[in-house]
């Protein structure tokens, strides 16, 4: 068989030389154009038959899938994926949705059940820092809307301007009233002299007559007046007068006379304030429209913070979302000069204060509407749909972020499994954070065993307990629920144990604290870390349970040493230091020196008799003196005065390291509240079982971010870190606890999602399920990336 190859200028002249070279029944294979002419492959007829031969018959393969429709479908499983995840990481982010978030969720319910804009609230919501627990992030919602809402800096100040004070606004808000409340407060500085009143109403029967008794009663002159030339007549009558006061008709902000009304002040010689009265009890919208028509009348075009020059808020004692009118001030930059809470002149007006404003209007108590719920829902609805406008780039970052490293999901979560940060049990817990049929007792034996394992591996012969109390807002209770946080570190290294709850009692949670705490107490010594010495009757509780006690001391404190009374400060001069190590503090290479004394501190007060000293009870204690002293300098760099348990005496130097490790417990209660906050809206134990079973899993995430705390280091405190949207700190640096508690929050709904949809390739590696997990977080991230 011979195949040749023919290269001519044209394709009559390469058809020439085939039919001259194999004959007139050549068969042409090809055919193409190439540089300096046409290319023909061509074959003799005779070796096409050897061809056809040899040639194997042809077998119709089985029918195949539909290629096409089998790619539809995984495009189609992909899109719902990534739209699952979109909806994941929406809440997560800066952006307040509905899902996703708990912590925002709750606070954008709050804000728009106290009468807020869903706009000022996902604008809030948008610049809240990262870290804060519940309370501390109504802290600051509280300040900044205090910082916007702008008030009269001094009352003086309006007065000393003189003029022409116009109030104006809709029907039935309250300007004559208010009227006579502000010539009242004038009089009482200025007296009546100086101050003459105006009504312009005179549609309103027995208007004019109600401001004329007011005036009567200061002393000072009331002039009715009905239109702009009555209006320039009087005031050229007043020009003695160093202030009028002008209680201006009440019209609708859709009233086609309006204009006139407010155009009667515009030829007014003498400098005018324009004061515009808003109903504290209207709703947001009626407000705003009010805003808008009274600005616009004063013929300066809207602009913010011109038209008018300020607003007098009243029927602050009938409002019930006076967010609403704060909202609105907010928006358009009016100051707010006063408030008015009821009819009582001159009593019930008083000086604007931006942080009671804010105050008031979280603390108005509301005993439930029908509107309510639906005006909840529909700015919930509309937080939704901006935030599908508003998220788009933020959504593409991250998921494109996680799609060029998908290799960081498999090895944040393999590090996290074969760890001992407790993930495995904190995504247990997850999993059945919704199964009604995981009891709270199964899921509490969960934690308590994690609790005892980690116990066998990481302490020596005491456990030591800390405690806090915060507080957490109560369902249905204008009083805060105070709840006690107990964290349980190991006497090695100070490594978070296990945390538990308690607050409500007889409640289930009580039970399962308790119920914790035995079964830590039956293995290791307990050691309660306190600030302040506790009441006899707690010593003498911990005393009969075997447990131990170390307390810090003040230095003025006054105890027996000897039969002597001293001061603790006085007594720790007298005693002997020995140095037991080096340790690194405030920058500089330090010496600890210690020194102790057996010592009883009185119940009471010390009394004292000829430099003796004796007491009616007290408690019998070791006071132990801790002294830092820069090894190159010698200059004392920091005191400490501790009081511990007689038993514990002879454990001076660990007793000094174990104070150390309670100083940083501040900051890790902040990272357990947020967890609380962040996964279980604040639920705090009750007999609601539901409620325990999701404070033991927000416990458990706040416990595992505490873990890797101590692990800067590690991996998968980076990747969570950069998951919750933290940039990633210095190799040495460990995340911020709040931070690791969002990212593991983030990691467990992208596992959620994840697992919905199973990778094909990897049902096969169901004997293996964590690689499988790690597997399909990888391919499905690609795949999304794609």
């Amino acid at each position: 068989m011979s195949v040749a190859k023919f290269v001519a200028a044209n394709g009559r002249e390469a058809l020439r030389r085939v039919r001259e070279a194999m004959g007139p029944d050549a068969v042409v294979l090809s055919n193409r154009t190439v540089d300096g002419g046409v290319e023909i492959v061509a074959m003799r007829d005779t070796d096409v038959g050897a061809i056809s031969s040899s040639a194997q018959l042809y077998v119709p393969p089985a029918p195949a899938r539909d290629d096409e429709a089998e790619m539809g479908e995984l495009r189609g499983e992909l899109k719902s994926m990534r739209a699952l995840i979109e909806r994941q990481f929406a809440g997560m982010g800066n952006v307040p949705v509905a899902t996703g978030d708990p912590l925002r969720e709750s606070l954008f319910t709050w804000l728009a059940g106290a009468g807020f804009s869903g706009q000022l609230a996902r604008t809030l919501l948008a610049h809240l820092p990262v870290g804060h627990d519940r309370q501390s992030a109504m802290a600051w919602i509280r300040q900044e809307l205090a910082r916007k809402v702008q008030v009269l800096a001094d009352e003086e100040a309006l007065f000393a301007q003189g003029g022409v004070l116009a109030l104006i606004g809709p029907t039935g808000v309250g300007k004559t009233t208010t009227t006579a409340k502000l010539a009242a407060r004038f009089v009482l500085k200025h007296g009546p002299e100086r101050l003459a009143l105006l009504t312009t109403d005179s549609f309103r029967i027995g208007a004019h007559e109600q401001l004329r008794i007011y005036g009567d009663i200061l002393g000072v002159p009331v002039h009715a007046v009905k239109d702009a030339a009555d209006l320039r007549f009087a005031l050229n009558a007043l020009a003695d007068k160093h202030l009028v006061i002008v209680d201006t008709v009440g019209m609708s902000q859709r009233d086609r006379n309006l204009s006139e009304q407010i155009a009667m002040l515009a030829g007014v010689q003498a400098p005018v304030q324009r004061v515009l009265l808003l109903n504290g009890a209207s709703h947001g919208d009626t407000l705003n429209e009010v805003v808008h028509a009274y600005r616009q009348d004063a013929g300066l075009g809207g602009e913010p913070g011109c038209g008018l020059d300020g607003c007098i808020i009243t029927k602050l004692d009938e409002a019930t979302h006076l967010g609403s009118v704060l909202d609105v001030v907010i928006r358009h930059r009016l100051p707010v000069f006063y408030a008015s809470t009821g009819q009582r002149v001159p009593e019930h007006l008083e000086l604007a204060q931006a942080p009671a404003l804010v105050e008031r209007a979280f603390l108005t108590p509301r005993r439930g509407s029908v509107f309510a719920d639906a005006d909840v829902a529909r700015r919930q609805a509309g937080a939704l749909e901006d935030a599908e406008a508003q998220r788009g780039p933020a959504a593409e970052d991250m998921l494109r972020s996680l799609s060029d490293s998908a290799d960081a999901v498999g090895a944040c979560v393999a590090e996290l499994d074969a760890g001992t940060q407790g993930f495995p049990l904190l995504r247990a817990l997850w999993q059945q954070r919704d199964d009604d049929a995981a009891s709270l007792r199964s899921v509490a034996q969960q934690v308590r065993e994690a609790a005892c394992r980690d116990l066998g591996r990481g302490c020596d012969r005491h456990v030591l307990a800390l405690s806090a109390t915060a507080q957490f807002a109560a369902g249905g209770r204008r009083a805060p629920h105070h709840v006690q946080t107990t964290l349980w570190l190991s006497d090695r290294d100070g490594f978070p144990l296990a945390a538990a709850v308690s607050g409500a009692r007889n409640g289930s949670g009580e039970t399962e604290a308790a119920t914790l705490r035995a079964a830590l107490a039956a293995t290791r010594t307990v050691v309660n870390m306190v600030d302040a010495l506790p009441a006899p009757a707690v010593l003498a509780r911990w005393q009969q349970g075997g447990e131990r006690w170390l307390a810090r001391a003040r230095k003025g404190a006054r105890m027996l040493s000897g039969g002597t009374a001293w001061k603790v400060e006085a007594l720790a001069e007298t005693l002997t230091f020995h140095a037991v190590g080096e340790l690194h503090e405030q920058g500089c290479d330090a010496v600890q020196w210690l020194a102790q004394v057996p010592v009883r501190v009185p119940d009471g007060p010390l009394q004292r008799r000829a430099g003796r000293g004796n007491a009616d009870g007290g408690t019998d204690a070791c006071l132990l003196v801790s002294r830092l002293v820069e090894r190159d300098s010698g200059r004392l760099l920091d005191t400490s005065y501790l009081l511990c348990d007689p038993a514990l005496a002879d454990e001076s130097a660990r007793l000094a390291q174990w104070a150390r490790w309670a100083l940083a417990a501040e900051a890790r209660f902040r990272t357990l509240r947020h967890a609380l906050d962040h996964l279980a809206r604040g639920a705090v134990p009750a007999a609601d079982e539901a409620q325990c079973r999701a404070a033991l899993m927000a416990l458990q995430a706040g416990l595992t971010a505490l873990r890797l705390e101590c692990e800067p280091g590690a991996v998968a405190a980076g990747f969570l870190s950069r998951l919750a949207g933290r940039a990633a700190g210095k190799a040495a640096q460990a995340a911020p606890g709040q931070a690791l508690v969002e990212g593991l929050a983030r990691l467990l709904a992208l596992l959620d999602v994840l697992e919905g949809y199973p990778v094909r390739a990897n049902r096969a590696a169901a004997a293996d399920p964590v690689r499988a997990d790690t597997s399909a977080a990888e391919q499905q991230l690609e795949s999304v990336g794609e």
